[in-house]
């Protein structure tokens, strides 16, 4: 069973935005609309009958499953026989042949009885490719899994007893939780010019806790089909060095003060960048910062050829013990990414700032 277009527009519309997915849409097909529900409607009244239109969504289909907000692991595999393994893998890795992924992909299944039937835990390869990513080739695997996601919402007043729907009247909002069941989507990028192995999982509002899950499975993955890809490269060492670049915008900060205790600080509204907030300012001339544990940093780009700016945001979220143990950060955040190219300067940013050892 194929799926809508509508479940395709509303996917790219969630994982990237309204703008940016009108502005793709627009090299193909020519729309004015200025709300999302006028952009859908003017788009499904003719991509039935307009074929470039289809492939242009299909295509947008398969970015956007690669980034939006993905948790990210990066490997130094300088081991030949691992190499070896890698270039194995890829050349002859069977894919899955459950219909239902095959037929939706590259967009998530729709049908939510279909997706029921779907093993949780388990990994199911979906696509194999060569791609280029910045300046460098490499071979890319893209494979999904599902899992049961903890949602938490209002409870709407039928599912509430007589006593509960009295309690409404007195501005009680009453909370529940249900299991939905998601697909993810997680892709394996191997340079072997570079020895670099890339492990990007789909954070989609998932926790960092549930997505560190999957890199785990992700590398148990690799582990079976002999693919041994060791520790993953520590970036802790790049949190001082990206906060001190005069580059980009600092969007989140964590830091130990001089009588140990830790502190984080967000983006308040209306700033751009937390070096320019006073309270943090007098915090590093007073020198009232020990040292740092975390950072997010944002960049803009300006789109070739348009007035708009993309944005890249990097998260190294440590935690304040990782300055007294010897503990790694391995794992790292890419948020909002629309382009790959966006994705490839935040992990070759973090990378060129981690320190010699």
């Amino acid at each position: 069973m194929s799926i809508s277009y509508e479940h395709k527009l509303d996917t790219l519309l969630e994982r990237f935005n309204f703008n940016f997915t009108k502005s793709q849409i627009k090299q193909v097909f020519d729309t004015v609309a200025r709300s999302k529900d006028d952009f859908k409607a003017n788009v499904l009244a003719v991509v039935s009958s307009n074929q470039d239109l289809q492939n242009k969504i299909n295509e947008l289909g398969l970015l956007a499953l690669q980034l939006d907000t993905r948790q990210v692991e990066v490997f130094n595999i300088s081991d030949s026989s691992v190499q070896s393994a890698l270039n194995s893998l890829f050349s002859t890795i069977q894919l899955t042949n459950e219909q239902s992924i095959i037929n939706a992909f590259p967009f998530s299944i729709e049908n939510k009885t279909q997706l029921e039937r779907l093993k949780t835990g388990t990994i199911y390869p979906v696509k194999s490719d060569i791609i280029v990513m910045g300046t460098n080739t490499y071979s890319r695997l893209i494979v999904c899994t599902v899992v049961d996601k903890e949602i938490e919402e209002v409870a709407q007043p039928a599912h509430l007893s007589q006593v509960g729907q009295q309690l409404l009247n007195l501005n009680t909002t009453f909370t529940m939780k249900r299991k939905v069941r998601t697909q993810l989507f997680h892709v394996v990028y191997w340079s072997i010019a570079l020895s670099r192995l890339i492990l990007s999982v789909d954070r989609n509002m998932m926790s960092i806790y549930a997505c560190q899950d999957q890199l785990f499975m992700l590398r148990q993955f690799l582990m079976s089909k002999g693919v041994d890809s060791g520790n993953a490269i520590n970036v802790f060492g790049a949190i001082e060095p990206l906060y001190n670049a005069v580059d980009g915008y600092v969007t989140k900060l964590g830091h130990v003060t001089t009588d140990g205790n830790p502190v984080r600080i967000p983006l308040r509204s209306k700033q751009k960048c937390l070096k320019h907030d006073h309270y943090h300012q007098a915090g590093e001339v007073g020198g009232h910062v020990h040292a740092k544990f975390a950072v997010a940093k944002k960049w803009e780009f300006k789109s070739a050829g348009t007035n708009r700016v993309e944005n890249i945001e990097v998260g190294l979220m440590g935690q304040p013990k990782m300055l007294d143990t010897a503990q790694p950060l391995t794992d790292f955040s890419i948020n909002k990414s629309m382009r790959l190219e966006d994705f490839n300067f935040a992990i070759d940013r973090v990378l060129s700032l981690i320190p010699n050892p």
